[in-house]
C-alpha cells in the first residue's frame, strides 16, 4: 500500500493524487456533505453512497500502481486510537530511511498560497468517537437518521485530526482521509448487515454519483463491488 501511495503522489494526470483529492475539495468540490441535505436543490442525502463510489475509484487507481492494494480503515474507536491517537503508520515522518507518504500528502497551490504538504493538529485521543457511539448508530433502523448521525461522527473526526483534515477544501489531500472514510464506509456496511442493503429511500436509487459512472443502487452491495470488511478487528497501532 505504501508504495502505491508514493507512486500516486508522483503522478500528475487523472490517475494521481492531486486529481483524486481535487474531486472532493479544491478545485472541483463535488463531495456530498450534510450542508446539501434539505436544500431546495438537493432534498436528498448522497453522503454515504457518494463516498463509497469515491473510495472504489481511488482504490482502483492505487491498484494501477500495485494490484495487491486494499485500502485500510482507521478504527478510531479502538483502544490503540484512544491511547495514541493517529496510528504510527500515518504519523511517523520516515520508514526505513524514506519519507513516509502516509504522514503528509502533497497539496497544490491555491490562489496566493503556495503548494505544500498537508498538516495536522490532532486533539486529545480520548476525544475520538467510542465504540458506544457506533453502537448507538446501529440501533437506528431508518437510513436517513443513520446517515445524518454518522455524518456527525464523521465531521467530529475530521475536526479532531485538525489542520487540513478539518477543512473540506483540503481534507482529501491528507492520506488519513482515505482510511477515515473507509471506517465510515465499514460502519455503513455493518449497519446494512442488520438492516438490509436496500434500506434506503426508493427515490435515491437512480441518483447519479457524479463524477463517477455509478448510481446509488450500483454501490449498495459491496460484495458485488469486489470487496468486504471484517465484522470485528484486531487493531495494532503500527
Amino acid at each position: 500500500m505504501r508504495d502505491a501511495y508514493t507512486k500516486m503522489q508522483q503522478i500528475s494526470d487523472n490517475r494521481g493524487w492531486l486529481s483524486f483529492a481535487s474531486i472532493h475539495g479544491f478545485d472541483q468540490f463535488l463531495c456530498w456533505h450534510g450542508g446539501r441535505v434539505g436544500s431546495d436543490q438537493f432534498p436528498y442525502d448522497l453522503f454515504l453512497p457518494w463516498h463509497r463510489a469515491y473510495l472504489i475509484y481511488f482504490e482502483h487507481a492505487a491498484r494501477d500502481q500495485n494490484n495487491a492494494v486494499a485500502l485500510p480503515w482507521w478504527d478510531w474507536t479502538s483502544d490503540g486510537s484512544h491511547t495514541n491517537g493517529i496510528p504510527d503508520s500515518y504519523s511517523v515522518a520516515q520508514v526505513n530511511g524514506q519519507d513516509n507518504p502516509f504522514a503528509s500528502g502533497p497539496m497544490p497551490a491555491m490562489g496566493s498560497r503556495p503548494a505544500r504538504g498537508t498538516r495536522r493538529a490532532p486533539d486529545d485521543p480520548g476525544n475520538l468517537p467510542s465504540s458506544d457511539d457506533v453502537q448507538n448508530l446501529m440501533r437506528l433502523g431508518n437510513y436517513v437518521d443513520f446517515s445524518n448521525q454518522l455524518q456527525n461522527i464523521h465531521d467530529n473526526v475530521h475536526g479532531w485530526v485538525g489542520g487540513d483534515m478539518g477543512v473540506i477544501t483540503t481534507s482529501a489531500f491528507d492520506p488519513i482521509f482515505w482510511s477515515h472514510h473507509c471506517m465510515i464506509d465499514r460502519i455503513w456496511y455493518l449497519w446494512q448487515l442488520q438492516n438490509g442493503i436496500n434500506n434506503i429511500p426508493a427515490d435515491y436509487m437512480d441518483k447519479a454519483l457524479a463524477p463517477f459512472a455509478l448510481t446509488v443502487k450500483d454501490v449498495l452491495d459491496i460484495n458485488s463491488l469486489g470487496y468486504e470488511y471484517a465484522q470485528s478487528s484486531v487493531t495494532v497501532n503500527a
